[in-house]
């Protein structure tokens, strides 16, 4: 008979303990997202740690990874390659629609920055990020003739 009770017992605490972790769970998945969008409603810009400020109006533009020979370092000859994947920052939807119609210019304009590049001048220095991100967003305003592109993100990188 106590055994009974004590088995009873034990399969009341684990219901209970299930029960608990169901409501928590169903009440998790229900309040997470309203608290996250009354947050989000909150805020109308997202900063970034580049400093940059990301508006309502602003799209960002992911571009398909790139796989980009570098030149040799000190006449050495072995190669190496940058794997690199981006996105643009750009101002509107108008712009967002001319950059994806044009990637072929993005994607030229990549191709030659990074193409003169070594492995130090991308890696060298705490500032060679930001350097590199300046110098693709101006080649590729450049080469559309307006300033279409706000800023650049790099969002992968691997140097082999």
């Amino acid at each position: 008979m106590a055994k009974e009770k004590s088995e009873k017992k034990w399969i009341l605490w684990v219901l209970v303990l299930l029960l608990v972790a169901i409501g928590g769970g169903v009440a998790g998945t229900i309040v997470t997202p309203r608290i996250m969008s009354a947050l989000n409603s909150k805020k109308t810009t997202v900063k970034h740690h580049s400093k940059t400020v990301v508006s309502g109006k602003q799209k960002i533009v992911p571009v398909k990874k790139f796989v980009i020979n570098l030149t040799n370092e000190g006449g050495s000859s072995s190669t190496q390659y940058a794997q690199i994947t981006i996105s643009l920052l750009v101002a509107n939807s108008e712009q967002k629609a001319k950059v994806k119609k044009n990637v072929a210019v993005v994607r030229d304009s990549v191709i030659n920055v990074i193409r003169q590049k070594k492995e130090s001048d991308i890696l060298g220095s705490a500032d060679s990020l930001a350097g590199l991100k300046n110098q693709l967003r101006d080649t590729i305003n450049k080469s559309y003739g307006a300033k279409i592109v706000e800023d650049v993100f790099i969002t992968d990188l691997v140097i082999q």
